[in-house]
């Protein structure tokens, strides 16, 4: 498993670049651009221009394939929703002269359920509201169904496992590899082993249908207004046709536990017996992943996983 290969392009110049794909796209001229967010594999940019749509999101990516998987995702999970996703407007693949990609995207209103702490302080029926919506609209996903599982787009598994099992192993192996170069904490990888250990009892239910997931269903990715209204939700990353559960330790992520969202899902609808075991393992294993790809660990995410995973492990003694 390696890391992804990251174009080495500026903010500056992305921004410079979103504004000519824009121009030679809409034959527009752009008012205003200004930066929004963006980490490791891109930048987001807020655009004005003169001409139809007259606002877009110019996401641009830095690893190339990025965007134009992404676009696939929002069309998919689009065609049938509870919720507010955006519409893409244009996919762009890197040229000579613009060495990035982009996806221009619908603008949709709201802040994200994260970095605006003020939802945190809502009273405890709004925010149990908001779990609801939440946890309906996933589910309404959730209920979509495939006759093979794997990521969208490449589906050709006739067991999660076929899929998963091969998965895992490879992300322990290069978490192995992490930390002999001392690039990962041995507990880490220690606590990975023992639960590789139990894959066969924590995941000893087998798992029946394939289901669409969202596949970065946090706070970070919902949007709404300032009482947790007007729900609409952004940047799926790597969709699939999998067991639905893959997709709730997400719910928990970040402050996620503040909102409810995980113990919904499970008071709302059938999880397996195993449910607590088998997202504390994807969880780690996610996280982990993650950091194999883009080479940023965020340790205030990943050392509450490692003490979770340890916790269901001292539950099975």
């Amino acid at each position: 498993m390696q890391q992804y290969e990251i174009r080495n392009v500026s903010l500056r110049e992305a921004q410079s670049y979103a504004v000519a794909v824009l121009q030679q796209t809409y034959g527009c001229n752009v008012r205003k651009i200004r930066y929004v967010g963006g980490g490791l594999f891109g930048f987001v940019f807020a655009a004005e221009i003169d001409a139809p749509p007259y606002t877009v999101i110019m996401k641009a990516c830095r690893t190339a394939g990025l965007c134009a998987r992404e676009a696939g995702e929002l069309a998919l999970l689009g065609e049938d929703t509870l919720v507010k996703v955006p519409q893409v407007y244009f996919t762009f693949s890197a040229t000579d002269e613009i060495p990035i990609d982009f996806i221009a995207m619908e603008r949709l209103d709201g802040t994200n359920c994260f970095t605006d702490f003020r939802k945190l302080l809502l009273p405890k029926q709004d925010k149990a509201r908001f779990a609801d919506e939440v946890t309906t609209f996933l589910r309404h996903w959730h209920e979509r169904t495939n006759d093979k599982f794997g990521p969208v787009g490449n589906a050709v598994y006739d067991d999660w496992f076929d899929y998963y099992r091969p998965f895992a192993a490879d992300v322990l192996s290069s978490a192995r590899r992490l930390s002999a170069d001392g690039r990962l904490e041995e507990k880490v990888v220690r606590v990975m082993a023992q639960s590789w250990d139990a894959f066969d009892a924590i995941f000893c239910e087998k798992v029946e249908t394939a289901r669409l997931i969202h596949g970065d269903m946090n706070v970070m990715n919902i949007l709404s207004d300032r009482r947790l209204r007007h729900l609409c939700v952004i940047d799926p990353l790597e969709s699939k046709w999998a067991d639905a559960e893959y997709e709730l330790f997400q719910l928990r992520n970040l402050t996620g536990d503040r909102f409810g969202l995980y113990e919904t899902y499970k008071k709302k609808y059938p999880v397996s017996k195993n449910v607590d075991r088998k997202t504390a393992f994807y969880a780690l294993y996610h996280e982990v992943y993650a950091y194999i790809l883009s080479g940023n660990k965020v340790n205030f995410i990943l050392r509450p996983l490692v003490k979770r995973m340890e916790a269901e492990l001292e539950k099975m003694d």
